[in-house]
């Protein structure tokens, strides 16, 4: 098997992720194919990168910079497909053609570049008036849910002001362009039954686009971000907070190892029956890679088990990070705990019939979801007028109508 190196650190400066994204296994295989501009495409991609990650203004988010693409980019790269017992796995990079590898590339290292820009005129014209700023209670939650529709407008603008040359990149009418590659990329936001255009006719492609849309879904461990450091500045909002925390919840990296996914949770310090929605939610979050597993079988690389530990119930473990949860506003009992971090999870997982249409909870049957106890979110949003967010953490924190 290959040698893998140590993931850069979160703080590490740009060369460092550079060099590291650069020398991987997927890295290498793209190069095969593109030409010289495409090498330098990609370093300027990365320096792009990393000056919007220095002037996103937006803190309250989990990483989404060159730390994070790094993680996607090594669990690619790693990724083992499933093989005979007597003979050595292959890893995904090492079947994929250079083409192939050229486009997935492009789409890792581009999927999340919205989540660090915050301008209007990245939005595809013409628009909705629901997509404008203007239109959201807060920056944050617009940037989160834009991100993708202002991809293809915002990447050509930054790359383009390091060489005029790169506009021919995203023509679809020129040779060697990159526009599968952002459909790719922008894929991830949807499940594959919502996928459309003319990219997804190619099978390749779609398998392309699951093993992005696994390998980002599978970045929820608790080296994602600083918990700690967040639970002692205790900033933001809520629902930012929640997002942070979750990750804590996840002990360690998730590998696709032989087609296969393990997973080991953990539980905050002084919790317990209130907990155990979370715990059946987020088994759930992990369960969802066996969504793509046919469109990963495109490219030979189905994951097809998810070990989970626990496999049910609360875990035994504790989450040693996370002992001062109680000093977070909104964060001060396990139901409020419990109600923040299940509103962090997609109505998917959650199996909520309240926010699912009828086809998606038919496409969902084939990840053997559990149940969720809903209760929680139903007694803090169900009533006759929506409530706001400070409304619905009240009344979390009080039990009204739990």
């Amino acid at each position: 098997m290959p040698t893998h190196r140590t993931l850069p650190d979160a703080n590490s400066p740009l060369y460092t992720s550079r060099d590291f994204i650069l020398g991987s296994p997927l890295a290498r295989r793209a190069l095969e194919a593109g030409s010289p501009q495409f090498a330098t495409f990609i370093a300027d991609l990365l320096d792009a990168t990393h000056r919007l990650a220095q002037s996103c203004h937006l803190p309250e988010f989990t990483d989404h910079g060159l730390p994070h693409l790094c993680r996607l980019i090594d669990r690619v790269s790693r990724w083992e497909l499933p093989g005979e017992p007597d003979r050595q796995s292959q890893t995904l990079p090492a079947v994929l053609t250079p083409e192939q590898a050229k486009s997935l590339l492009v789409a890792v290292l581009t999927h999340d570049l919205g989540m660090l820009s915050q301008k209007p005129d990245d939005l595809p014209v013409p628009h909705s008036t629901s997509l404008d700023p203007s239109q959201w209670s807060d920056i944050a939650t617009w940037v989160r849910r834009t991100h993708v529709v202002r991809l293809p407008r915002l990447l050509q603008r930054v790359m383009t002001t390091y060489s005029p040359s790169y506009s021919a990149l995203f023509d679809r009418d020129q040779p060697d362009n990159l526009c599968d590659a952002v459909e790719i990329a922008k894929a991830h936001q949807q499940w594959p039954w919502e996928w459309t255009g003319d990219w997804q006719s190619q099978r390749e492609n779609r398998g392309l686009a699951a093993v992005l849309s696994v390998a980002d879904l599978l970045d929820e461990d608790s080296a994602r971000c600083d918990t700690e450091t967040l639970l002692q500045h205790r900033g933001r909002n809520e629902l930012n907070r929640a997002h942070w925390i979750r990750h804590a919840l996840t002990s360690d990296r998730v590998l696709v190892v032989n087609g296969a996914i393990r997973i080991s949770l953990c539980r905050p310090p002084d919790t317990d029956r209130e907990f155990k929605p979370v715990f059946s939610a987020l088994r759930n979050h992990f369960r969802l890679v066996l969504l793509y597993e046919s469109e990963l079988r495109h490219i030979g690389a189905p994951v097809t088990h998810v070990h989970l530990h626990p496999s049910t119930g609360i875990p035994e473990d504790i989450a040693t990070n996370l002992t001062h949860w109680r000093e977070l506003d909104g964060f001060e009992n396990e139901p409020a705990f419990a109600f923040q971090l299940l509103r962090t999870f997609m109505p998917h997982a959650l199996k909520d019939s309240r926010k699912c249409d009828q086809e998606s909870l038919d496409q969902i049957r084939v990840a053997s979801l559990e149940d969720v106890d809903l209760s929680l979110l139903e007694g803090a949003e169900l009533r006759s007028e929506p409530r706001t967010a400070i409304e619905q953490t009240f009344h979390a924190l009080v039990g009204d109508g739990l």
